[in-house]
């Protein structure tokens, strides 16, 4: 018999999207599939609903209930429970092509690895709005793998397959942001090689309610722990140090500018702390900033005017967008 694999999609009022997202999974050409869903607390009667009646539409499907804890907490209560040899993870508001797991399952057979990454293209409303195929579909080895993870590839949990063996001494961070992250960091680092295709099997849908898109407040400084933690790892491999402080330094100034976009919008303490907190850690890292190779041009001038001048730099920018949508309402 083929190998099982266990998807597991955590759920927290998004029964809006549920069906899509089990129909692109029960479509697979890859037909040994088991579906947990976790139900993370719900609280909308049509999601409970929507759980409810695809349990019973399909006999692959295993709806497990939690009190709300988060989506990395439902992720590893759905690994606990999964029977598969291989594991994968599907956000309950995306969906998949129907080959992504007989592709994944096949490159880890080919290649004999624990781990196989399909690309992933991000839809909105306009329709794809970016699919990033910058890196050949090839295995990957050691250091390399870990240079290309430090500089922002293979972040999501979402477009992977996981032997499940590499779960039973690793788990996703609960009640933090950016679990993915430090997960397959944990893995990456004790793999020697892993498996990639850059055909984009995982379509990622942007709405406006996700992480990328909210309102910054302090919790997203989970960030930047991160990215010090594995910098200070890291930081011991001559090789990869650089790598590390792209990541630490980038993590920075994206979340500072994020904070001022939230300021430009809406009044909030907590994104004014947020940009004064990565403004000083940018400051304090004036070496790295100015002497990092893989930090592009415009981020390097991003980083050293909230490290230099930030209060002029964030003047600068809520000026700018106070123009530009002054000019827009007047049109």
């Amino acid at each position: 018999m083929n190998d099982l694999i266990s998807i597991i999609i955590p759920v927290y009022n998004t029964g809006v999207f549920l069906e899509k997202c089990i129909t692109s999974i029960a479509n697979q050409t890859y037909t040994n599939i088991e579906i947990i869903i976790v139900d993370d607390g719900s609280i909308d009667e049509f999601t409970l609903k929507k759980c409810s009646e695809i349990k019973d539409k399909y006999s692959n499907v295993v709806l497990i209930h939690q009190s709300n804890r988060g989506s990395a907490s439902a992720r590893n209560h759905g690994i606990q429970v999964a029977k598969g040899k291989y594991i994968g993870f599907v956000d309950s508001d995306d969906n998949v092509d129907p080959k992504m797991y007989s592709e994944l399952l096949s490159m880890i057979k080919k290649d004999q690895v624990n781990v196989a990454i399909c690309g992933l293209a991000t839809y909105s409303n306009n329709g794809v709005t970016y699919n990033d195929k910058s890196l050949e579909s090839r295995c990957y080895e050691q250091p390399e793998l870990m240079h290309h993870f430090l500089l922002g590839h293979w972040h999501s949990s979402c477009t992977n397959l996981y032997s499940k063996e590499l779960f039973k001494d690793i788990s996703f961070p609960e009640k933090e942001v950016n679990e993915d992250y430090m997960l397959n960091y944990w893995i990456f680092k004790t793999q020697k090689k892993i498996s990639f295709t850059n055909n984009p099997y995982y379509h990622y849908i942007r709405r406006k309610n996700s992480n990328t898109s909210s309102p910054k407040t302090l919790r997203f400084l989970d960030w930047i722990k991160h990215t010090k933690l594995v910098l200070s790892e890291m930081s011991q491999i001559p090789t990869l140090k650089m790598e590390a402080e792209y990541q630490y330094i980038y993590s920075n100034i994206v979340l500072g500018n994020s904070s001022l976009l939230t300021l430009c919008k809406i009044k909030s303490d907590e994104a004014e702390q947020l940009y004064e907190i990565v403004s000083a850690n940018l400051a304090s890292s004036k070496k790295m900033l100015y002497n990092n190779k893989f930090l592009s041009m415009k981020y390097r001038f991003m980083g050293m005017m909230m490290a230099e001048c930030h209060t002029l730099y964030k003047l600068c920018v809520l000026s700018s967008y106070k123009m530009k949508y002054h000019i827009w309402k007047k049109d």
